[in-house]
């Protein structure tokens, strides 16, 4: 029988015991787990009493798993955690939707971006960026935005102004920027102005650094020459940074290189001497898991495909060797661009609680291999992105939230996904001490990935906080056999302080199908319009032991 809580319904409300099954009172029947059981009144307390030890007969027979030792101290943990670690790039031209502008400021964005503050102390890093940078253009004349369609809707010139910049007051003011420029026009002119409106209007204190350019590896054979290769950018990177840096008194160290998406990489240019001039402040690649791009990869943009553990883990462990390049010259490795499935997601995948679980997973583990930041992007589908994709234009299927009403997603509002942002954002906490590690994986369990996070500012000795994931398929329509045959308890007591207790809090949903913001919970509350709605539930550890459901994800403060 399947962990849980006793219920005890009554007509002055229901009561939570302590237990580990769900149990209705009414006036002559008890439910235990959806199944009626009748009795007399004046049976009531032997048939409650009775129920109570079957169950716990049911649970002592059940598996318990213990975990993998847990280190007193992160030896071989991560780096310190940015508290920025899960941040966001925002496709250039679709900018103002998620934004707004100073008169009329996207409450949504604010309020979603607030709850983030809440619990790391800063807002998130945003990078305005995407493919329509590499057409943009900076007129101190121009309005906010102006786009140069095709008949097929494909933007190939962005022009904006100075009113532009106000679609970043809608985030934190903590939140640094990272400027991406216009590389793929070839024409500096366009990069410089850029920058210099960018330190007018942003300022040095949200600056975190520019960017040449959105993906120059793809360059070749359209705004480039068909056998332009990575050297050929280290050399227009090192000219183009000797001559900004001069013509705009530029400081030292604030580029961020790279950018690149598929074929070049960061220890490439680091041996082609990109890092030989002191421009370069840090190191960044993108990367998209799957893809609706074409046919062949659509096929295989699946929900299973895509919430796997293991899928995850073996496709960003191919960025250890550009982090370990980055580090040997002693820069930070970022994912300057990224998210599940490019070319603007997948209906009924991306835009599922599915989502949720895989961006825990992703970042988290991006966290444990010493990947600084990791920048989400939220767009729209691009015309000129494929002629062979998968979506018709329209916000992408992958956004974090939906910013305005729109025809193909109704209201503004928050995605199954967004709880995610939460639980990463309270794992890595406001101490600015966090270490993160990946524990071993359990052979039974092999969808089941457990995070230790130590933090000295809560916790002296000893692991301060654990994630437990299980990213085994529950679905809307599974059984109860079904669950209980992939729900995983956990023996936490090992770890629990003499005389304390442990709580704990869970990310869940109806299941890893639901597109439904309403029922997507962190703790309880949901947050469709960008505030909680709900009770907060704080949940405590019985007898030292956590159930986690498929498709679930649960964190343990100690």
């Amino acid at each position: 029988m399947r962990p849980n809580l006793f219920r005890y319904a009554s007509e002055r409300g229901t009561v939570q015991l302590k237990g580990f099954a769900r149990l209705q009172l009414f006036t002559n029947a008890l439910v235990v787990n959806d199944r009626l059981v009748i009795f007399q009144c004046k049976m009531l307390l032997v048939t409650l009493t009775f129920a109570v030890l079957l169950l716990r007969a049911a649970v002592d027979a059940a598996e318990t798993v213990v975990l993998p030792p847990i280190s007193v101290k992160p030896s071989n943990a991560s780096q310190v955690l940015d508290p920025r670690l899960a941040s966001f790039s925002i496709e250039f031209s679709y900018m103002t939707s998620f934004g707004g502008n100073k008169t009329n400021p996207n409450t949504l964005t604010r309020e979603l971006m607030q709850r983030l503050v809440e619990r790391t102390g800063v807002g998130p890093d945003v990078r305005p960026g995407g493919i329509t940078i590499d057409s943009s253009v900076y007129s101190s004349t121009a309005p906010a935005l102006v786009l140069d369609e095709s008949p097929a809707g494909g933007i190939f010139r962005t022009t904006f102004g100075p009113a532009w910049y106000e679609s970043l007051e809608a985030f934190p003011d903590s939140s640094l920027i990272v400027v991406t420029v216009n590389l793929g026009n070839d024409t500096i002119q366009f990069a410089r102005d850029e920058i210099q409106a960018a330190i007018e209007h942003i300022g040095w204190k949200r600056i975190r650094a520019f960017e040449l350019g959105n993906e120059p590896d793809h360059y070749p054979g359209g705004s480039r020459p068909p056998q332009w290769s990575s050297s050929d950018y280290t050399a227009q990177y090192l000219g183009w940074t000797a001559f900004l840096s001069r013509n705009l008194s530029l400081p030292s160290h604030i580029f961020q290189a790279g950018g690149f998406v598929d074929t070049w990489s960061t220890k490439d240019i680091i041996d082609e001497g990109v890092d030989t001039t002191g421009s370069v402040k840090l190191f960044a690649q993108h990367t998209y898991q799957y893809s609706t791009c074409d046919p062949a990869r659509n096929t295989i943009a699946t929900l299973p495909n895509l919430v796997n553990h293991q899928n995850i883990t073996a496709y960003l462990s191919q960025w250890k060797l550009q982090v370990a390049a980055a580090k040997s010259v002693g820069k930070e490795f970022v994912v300057g661009e990224y998210n599940s499935v490019s070319c603007s997601g997948k209906e009924n995948v991306t835009n599922t609680f599915g989502q949720a679980l895989w961006l825990a997973d992703t970042i988290l583990f991006a966290g444990s291999m010493d990947i600084s930041r990791m920048y989400l992007h939220q767009g729209a589908t691009l015309v000129l992105q494929s002629s062979q994709q998968a979506n018709t234009p329209g916000f992408s299927w992958y956004d974090l939230w939906y910013p305005v009403p729109t025809d193909r997603y109704g209201s503004a509002r928050a995605s199954p996904s967004f709880v995610a942002y939460l639980l990463i954002a309270e794992t890595i906490g406001s101490s600015n001490q966090s270490h993160i590690a990946l524990l071993p994986s359990i052979s039974s369990h092999p969808q089941f990935a457990a995070y230790a996070v130590w933090d000295p500012a809560t916790r002296a000795s000893d692991v301060a906080r654990l994630v437990l994931l299980n990213l085994a398929t529950r679905i809307i329509t599974s059984t109860e056999e079904e669950k209980e045959a992939i729900a995983v308890t956990v023996d936490l007591s090992p770890y629990v302080r003499e005389n304390q207790h442990a709580t704990m809090k869970r990310m869940t949903a109806l299941g890893l199908d639901s597109t439904d913001s309403r029922t997507a919970t962190w703790a309880g509350q949901s947050y469709e319009n960008g505030t909680a709605s709900g009770v907060e539930v704080i949940e405590s550890l019985d007898e030292g032991k956590v159930t986690v459901q498929g498709s679930e994800g649960v964190l343990v403060f100690f």
